[in-house]
């Protein structure tokens, strides 16, 4: 994060408390009413965008928990949920999934991305669907992605 000017560092680091660009962008002392718009711009800076990832993978090391993890947490809470007639956890609890999969990172954009699914009992990821953001066809659907 060093390339970065220090009110970029500064979203970053609001960024990450709640994952909402644009009150990180008011907490790190952009323009109010262009909120949203720098939010866009800011994620969209691949430099930013570098150090949002890199911080996510520090912070997921010292959690020590991996994205799989995550899932299948979500996973379990959606099965209970849904099985207690509780459907507004268990819609939440798929909105978190999509999230943490990126099926809704360009719904703005009018594009879709790759859909991929994981195996909960393996692990694996795989791509089943879609096209990627670039709107090409996957090369390989159906096929492991990773």
């Amino acid at each position: 994060m060093r390339d970065l000017k220090p009110r970029q560092r500064q979203f970053v680091q609001e960024y990450l408390i709640d994952f909402n660009a644009a009150a990180a962008a008011r907490r790190a002392g952009y323009s109010v009413k262009r909120a949203d718009a720098t939010a866009h711009n800011l994620l969209r800076t691949t430099e930013i965008a570098a150090a949002l990832q890199k911080a996510m993978a520090r912070r997921a090391e010292r959690a020590e928990r991996t994205a799989l993890d995550v899932l299948r947490d979500i996973r379990e809470t959606f099965l209970r949920a849904r099985d207690a007639g509780d459907y507004r956890s268990a819609i939440r609890s798929l909105e978190l999934e999509g999230k943490h999969l990126g099926m809704f990172a360009m719904h703005n954009a009018q594009r879709r991305p790759l859909v991929s699914v994981i195996d909960f009992t393996s692990g694996q990821r795989r791509a089943t669907a879609g096209v990627t953001a670039d709107h090409e066809s996957p090369s390989a659907a159906g096929q492991p992605s990773d």
